[in-house]
């Protein structure tokens, strides 16, 4: 039996047509995948907008001993005891017995009736919210899904010990010291504090600057809780920490940082500092690698540039975590490129991007007097200090939050800077030259990767 093409068509065209008639006929629901929006009525659009409740709160989980703190169903009554759970149609049941006695409060309406009612209304709003993120109408690109989130659990008391204070005393007098003796201790005309990015909390008496690729993420978001807003929002919004905290922190001028610096009651300032080559694989990872949209036509421009290095990686050729692939076939700039193209920047006097300039531009640490240079390798007993001596344990919920999809960079950053030759990695040295000296990194073990791999190209992976 010979089959010809326009055969195939008619058979195909056939049996579309019986599935839509069938379809119709038997009133199926058509498949979720391609029919979100008809799965929303105008009762889901408050859910769906975060909408706020008249104390202008978003609905947050509630956590219960023995219950997801997901679950959308468990909600708690004004005297704090569980209430009775929402039905399938986002309605709580209704309390019919006929024996309890008819409660009036001073507005003279029945109490029960006021209860269901306030129930109700918090039911059909969370029941609706977590049916919509179940659809992924939610759920897609909030800032829970971009990170890795770690609960932290704080001591319920904690000891100050005197290691602890002399290591922070001696980081301090070492700072001091190493800018005297550069001469970057007195501020003039072309040389003053970085003002535009310290957070100031006059309410909680904290200053910090915040350095991005050293922890940043994780005190943005107790900043963000010290401003007000509530764990639910922090972990569930689709803006970046940083534009919400600039919602409520307004970038100081160097006048006011001064008169902060200065001001009787000064309160404590900190920064938290990273070794700055882990510090620049993690950006490199974060921004570059990842296949980030808004670093996408750099990469492109540096793979382009810096052709005789390596080939550019095309994202294909890279094993991608499970959300992080970038859609379509594009080419990302190794790392050997990407250090010879900051190596080239500098030389020339640009600018760079805040995620990889030197922390001792970045924060000016040489001009402002620090309480604290707490350390990403020892963050937990360095955090703990700052939260404790400023009186925020009972206020924040700290988490750790990592942007790190693929392994901590601790563990990988050998793995690039291996592919760096000894001339880059010299380059690399005197850039962050003043950050080494300031903060006492150490750079021999990756001096002497650099010396085994200058025998050999540079591989031409992005890892």
């Amino acid at each position: 039996m010979r089959v010809t093409f326009k055969s195939l068509v008619l058979l195909a065209a056939t049996a579309s047509f019986c599935m839509v008639i069938f379809n119709i006929s038997t009133h199926r629901p058509t498949q979720q995948l391609h029919s979100r929006t008809a799965h929303i009525t105008f009762r889901d659009l408050p859910a769906y907008r975060h909408s706020l409740d008249t104390e202008g709160v978003l609905p947050q989980p509630i956590d219960i001993p023995g219950v997801l703190s997901t679950s959308p169903r468990v909600l708690l009554n004004a005297s704090g005891v569980v209430a009775a759970p929402c039905g399938y149609d986002c309605h709580p049941p209704r309390n019919k017995s006929a024996e309890t006695p008819t409660r009036f409060n001073n507005a003279g309406v029945p109490q029960q009736q006021q209860q269901n009612s306030d129930t109700e209304q918090l039911c059909n709003r969370t029941c609706r919210l977590n049916r919509l993120s179940k659809k992924g109408l939610i759920r897609h690109n909030m800032y829970i899904s971009r990170v890795q989130v770690e609960n932290v659990t704080l001591p319920g008391s904690w000891t100050v010990t005197s290691e602890l204070v002399g290591r922070l005393s001696q980081r301090k007098r070492h700072v001091e010291e190493t800018c005297r003796r550069y001469g970057l201790d007195k501020a003039n005309r072309t040389y003053q504090p970085n003002a535009w990015e310290f957070l100031i909390n006059e309410e909680h008496n904290l200053t910090w600057c915040n350095v991005f690729k050293a922890a940043s993420s994780t005190w943005f978001y107790n900043f963000n809780l010290l401003a007000g807003f509530s764990e639910f929002e922090l972990l569930h919004t689709k803006e970046s920490p940083v534009t919400l905290a600039r919602k409520r922190y307004k970038r100081p001028s160097v006048e006011e940082l001064n008169r902060i610096m200065n001001s009787t009651q000064r309160p404590l300032f900190f920064m938290i500092v990273r070794h700055p080559f882990e510090r620049l694989v993690s950006g490199y990872r974060d921004k570059i690698l990842s296949g980030n949209r808004y670093y996408s036509k750099l990469s492109r421009a540096v793979a382009k540039a810096y052709q005789n290095l390596a080939p550019g990686v095309k994202d294909r050729e890279w094993k991608w975590p499970k959300a992080g692939r970038p859609s379509g076939s594009k080419v990302i700039a190794t790392f050997p490129q990407f250090v010879q193209f900051l190596l080239d920047e500098t030389s020339k006097g640009n600018k760079l991007d805040e995620h990889w300039t030197p922390m001792s531009t970045f924060c000016t640490p040489c001009l402002v007097p620090f309480d604290v240079f707490a350390k990403v390798e020892t963050l937990q007993e360095d955090g703990n200090y700052i939260i404790f001596s400023s009186g925020i344990k009972d206020i924040i919920k700290p988490k750790m939050i990592n942007r790190a999809r693929d392994g901590p960079t601790k563990e990988v950053a050998s793995k690039f800077l291996c592919q760096l030759t000894k001339e880059q990695m010299d380059g690399l040295i005197e850039m962050y030259k003043l950050d080494l000296e300031l903060f006492q990194y150490d750079v021999s073990k990756y001096q002497k990767c650099v010396r085994e791999s200058d025998k050999t190209n540079p591989s031409s992976q992005g890892a």
